[in-house]
């Protein structure tokens, strides 16, 4: 019977350390673009919208560069009304290089946001990474 007893506490124990780990990625670290100062060189047009019944966010990213950019990497913020993030997700932007002053549509896909009963008040998308290339096909 003592053994039964131990047994439960223990259980009751890690069940309540388990449940102090936060569940988005096991962190409660948000994610920032790597690249500060992304704004200099692209600029973001887009509106939230919904495909297949899921939540999107689809617009154009302008390369406002004389540089050609290879990979590009958008990070899409869920907010509650007074702004917090809620949740984030990372999405590749589709395609090949951009070239300098160009612009490339995309469709990517919104966070998801698991504290019910949130929605997203709104969303915020930024440049997360990108690569730059030196000449076609050749990377910085």
């Amino acid at each position: 019977m003592r053994y039964l007893a131990r047994r439960l506490t223990l259980i009751v124990v890690a069940l309540a350390a388990l449940s102090l780990i936060p569940t988005a990625g096991w962190s409660d670290k948000l994610l920032e673009p790597h690249m500060p100062g992304w704004e200099r060189w692209f600029k973001l047009d887009w509106e939230a919208g919904e495909w297949k019944g899921h939540p999107v966010v689809k617009g154009y990213l302008y390369n406002s560069s004389p540089k050609t950019i290879g990979e590009v990497q958008l990070l899409v913020d869920a907010l509650d009304g007074t702004g917090s993030i809620l949740a984030q997700k990372v999405n590749w932007v589709p395609g090949s290089q951009m070239e300098p002053f160009s612009r490339r549509y995309f469709v990517a896909d919104a966070p998801l946001v698991d504290i019910a009963p949130q929605q997203p008040a709104q969303y915020r998308v930024r440049v997360y990474s990108y690569s730059e290339l030196q000449a076609p096909g050749q990377k910085h």
